[in-house]
C-alpha cells in the first residue's frame, strides 16, 4: 500500500512538472506568434500617404518653428519638441527635459492637457508625430508622451519624416497651419513614469529588468558623459537605442529583429521594462516599439543617468556588456 501511495505521488509530480513544462512551451511559442509583422506606432510615409486618402489623422511637426517655415507637410501643425518637457540643461547643471512636474514632484497632467488643447488636440483624435529620428527629443519622444496619456490613436513618422515623406514623393509646404483650440482629457497610463524611489525598490527584484538604452561606452562606464559618475544601474541590461534602427535611414527595424535582440537580452514580456538613458528621450523609441510586441509592463525612468549618475549614494556599476548584447 504503502508503495502504491509512493507511485501515485511519483506520477503527480510527473504530471505536474510535464504540465509545466508544455505551459512553457506554450507561452513561448504564444511569444512567438505574438510577433506583429508591421509596426503600428510607428509606420512609414507610404503608408501616411495612403493613410490620408482614406482618412484626416492630425500631424504634428515636432521640429523648431524655423525648421517648420521652411517646409513641411501640407496641413501639418507645428507643436515644437522643446515645449513637451523642462527645458533641457546640460548634464549637472540643474534639471535636464524632465516631464513636466507638480510640487509633489508627480506629473504634471493638467499642464499636458492644458498645452495639447490649446495646439487644437483631443484625445481621440488620430495623430501622426514626425520630425526627427526615433530616439530623438524632436522625433519619437511627443509620441511616447501621448502614448502616456491615453491618446487612442498615436504613430510616429518613421526614420527622419520630412526625408522620408519626400522619397515617397509627398509634397512639401510653407503655409503655417492652426487648429483652433480643443479639450484634452487625459487618461494617463498608470506608474508608467518611475522616480528614483521606485528604482531603487526594485534593484533586485526577479520580475523587473532594467534596460539601459544609451551607449556602450556610457554602459560600461568608460564616457561619463559630464556626469559626476559613470556606469550603469546595477543588473541593467545594456541595449543601445541606435540597436533598433537601420543605420542607412535611421528607420525602425523589423518586429521580429526587434524581438529576437530583446529576448537575447533576456527582456521578456514576463518582466517589468524599466527603460533609462541620460534624460529619457532614447527611451523614446523602445518604448513605443515594446507596446508593439505586447510587453504588458514597461516603464521610464524618467530622471535617468542624469539623477543616477550625479548622486553620491545610488549603487552602480561598470565593466563590458553583456554576452548577448553585443552579439549582432
Amino acid at each position: 500500500m504503502r508503495n502504491s501511495t509512493a507511485f501515485l505521488g511519483f506520477i503527480a509530480l510527473s504530471l505536474s512538472r510535464l504540465s509545466q513544462l508544455l505551459g512553457a512551451e506554450a507561452a513561448a511559442v504564444k511569444d512567438v506568434l505574438a510577433v506583429p509583422s508591421t509596426w503600428t506606432s510607428v509606420i512609414s510615409a507610404e503608408v501616411l500617404l495612403g493613410r490620408l486618402k482614406e482618412a484626416r489623422p492630425i500631424l504634428v511637426d515636432v521640429r523648431s518653428a524655423a525648421e517648420y517655415a521652411k517646409g513641411h507637410i501640407p496641413g501639418a501643425i507645428n507643436f515644437p519638441a522643446e515645449l513637451w518637457r523642462t527645458p533641457g540643461a546640460k548634464p549637472g547643471e540643474g534639471k535636464s527635459q524632465y516631464i513636466f512636474r507638480l510640487a509633489d514632484e508627480s506629473p504634471d497632467v493638467p499642464k499636458y492637457e492644458t498645452l495639447l488643447g490649446g495646439a487644437g488636440l483631443t484625445r481621440e483624435d488620430e495623430v501622426v508625430i514626425y520630425g526627427s529620428h526615433g530616439g530623438k527629443s524632436d522625433g519619437s519622444v511627443p509620441a511616447m508622451l501621448l502614448n502616456w496619456l491615453g491618446q487612442e490613436r498615436v504613430a510616429f513618422l518613421d526614420g527622419i519624416g520630412i526625408e522620408q515623406w519626400a522619397k515617397a514623393g509627398g509634397s512639401l509646404s510653407r503655409e503655417a497651419y492652426v487648429l483652433p483650440p480643443a479639450t484634452y482629457s487625459a487618461r494617463p497610463i498608470p506608474r508608467f513614469i518611475w522616480n528614483l524611489d521606485d528604482v531603487l525598490a526594485h534593484l533586485h527584484a526577479d520580475d523587473v529588468v532594467f534596460l539601459d538604452t544609451r551607449t556602450p561606452e556610457e554602459f560600461a562606464g568608460l564616457d561619463r558623459v559630464n556626469n559626476k559618475r559613470a556606469g550603469h544601474i546595477p543588473g541593467a541590461v545594456a541595449c543601445n537605442y541606435t540597436d533598433f534602427l537601420r543605420k542607412e535611414d535611421k528607420t525602425a527595424i523589423s518586429p521580429q529583429e526587434a524581438a529576437n535582440r530583446l529576448r537575447a537580452r533576456g527582456v521578456t514580456p514576463d518582466k517589468t521594462v524599466v527603460l533609462y538613458c541620460q534624460t529619457a528621450t532614447r527611451v523614446s523609441l523602445p518604448a513605443l516599439l515594446l507596446k508593439d510586441l505586447g510587453y504588458p509592463n514597461v516603464v521610464i525612468y524618467d530622471a535617468s543617468w542624469f539623477e543616477y549618475g550625479n548622486l553620491d549614494s545610488t549603487p552602480i556599476e561598470a565593466g563590458a556588456l553583456q554576452a548577448g548584447a553585443a552579439a549582432e
